[in-house]
């Protein structure tokens, strides 16, 4: 294969719509650089946390304005990028939702996370111990391996799965309580599946197949993975003005033939997709209780198969209504197949998703009155 040939293709499979250029992006400080090098050895090591060592990247993620994206220099192969934004409200509340055990992480990461699971069920248990901790004004820290499955690319249906170690810590910090979550990702994830954004990404319709390859038109002989990646998310509270500054550092190696085919736009692309639906979920003030969504995710896992597919069967109508369908997903949705191979929690996934985005007021696609209920495809 010819270089140019080479490079055509990558910009095929990795070239996400409208990406920046990498010469628009400043660089991070230098000086962030020890302090991030120590955050990463954290998940795999066994002292304390220790705030001083990180105080730098601390004050720089408090006093960098939001939608500020920058470069940062490569790591193991990996490109990395930096992106900045803020949630109004309290940590309070983000910790309430999104670092629950009891309410998976696709209702706050509905267009970045498909699933995510701890693998020891000891250090699920031990996060309940994270908002007492945050409302005492005390430290914490929790290490832990757990399994993710990313939702499909929205511009080549790829979908991935790997494992991790993870950090999570909160301790105090100069205008509030400060939380990290650092993520390690150091053996290449399983090869790259078909999958499928339907309609627009914001709509948070996906599908998933068990097909090796991307979806994109000519490109689903791909055999690609993510190789390596490593992040570190920094939330530091201003109580006084009631908003939580977001910093999220990531690296990222992924690509095919063992070529890394990340650039520094794509990573910065991905952060503001995640970061886009943060905000959303966690801003809206029709967001339902924690405990509401909680209870409804435990009810509708309880409930039979037979009734979450009930439930799911109108949804599946409607997205096989739409024309933007590639790959084997018309087939799989004409057949009954699709229906019928989904797990357990890929309805309850669903049924749950479509509960959040009718009572946020967005566009659902079936009617969930209650768990349990059948649901009613919109007229």
């Amino acid at each position: 294969m010819t270089l140019r040939l080479f490079c055509l293709l990558a910009a095929l499979v990795f070239g996400f719509a409208a990406p920046l250029s990498a010469q628009s992006l400043q660089p991070v400080p230098e000086s962030l650089y020890p302090g991030l090098e120590y955050l990463l050895t954290v998940p795999k090591g066994s002292a304390d946390l220790a705030p001083e060592k990180i105080a730098e990247i601390v004050s720089f993620v408090a006093s960098t304005p939001q939608n500020v994206s920058m470069s940062m220099r490569d790591r193991d192969k990996a490109s990395g990028a930096f992106h900045a934004f803020a949630v109004r409200g309290g940590l309070e509340r983000i910790v309430e939702y999104a670092y629950n055990p009891d309410i998976p992480v696709f209702v706050t990461m509905p267009s970045s996370v498909r699933e995510q699971e701890w693998l020891d069920p000891a250090t699920r248990k031990a996060l309940k111990d994270l908002p007492k901790a945050l409302d005492q004004g005390g430290s914490f820290l929790l290490r832990g391996a757990e399994r993710e499955i990313i939702t499909p690319d929205a511009n080549t249906g790829g979908y991935y799965a790997y494992k991790q170690d993870r950090a999570l810590a909160v301790f105090p910090g100069p205008t509030g309580p400060v939380l990290v979550s650092v993520a390690c990702q150091t053996e290449p994830s399983d090869i790259g599946r078909k999958g499928a954004v339907v309609g627009d990404d914001a709509d948070w319709n996906y599908l998933y197949s068990q097909e090796t390859g991307l979806t994109k038109t000519g490109l689903g002989w791909v055999d690609s993975y993510m190789y390596n990646a490593h992040s570190v998310l920094v939330l530091v509270a201003d109580t006084g003005a009631g908003v939580v500054k977001v910093g999220s550092f990531k690296w990222l190696n992924a690509g095919w033939a063992k070529v890394n085919m990340v650039k520094q736009s794509h990573i910065v692309n991905g952060i503001k997709r995640f970061a886009s639906d943060f905000k959303t979920v966690l801003e809206s003030p029709r967001l339902p209780e924690a405990r509401e969504l909680a209870s409804m995710y435990a009810s509708l896992k309880g409930s039979s198969p037979e009734s979450l597919r009930g439930m799911v069967a109108p949804y599946l109508d409607a997205v096989a209504g739409t024309s933007s369908l590639a790959g084997p997903f018309k087939e799989l949705l004409a057949s009954g197949d699709y229906l019928r191979d989904m797990s357990r929690e890929e309805m309850v996934k669903i049924v749950l998703k479509e509960f959040l985005k009718q009572r946020l007021g967005r566009t659902a696609l079936i009617q969930v009155a209650q768990a349990g209920a059948p649901g009613a495809a919109q007229p």
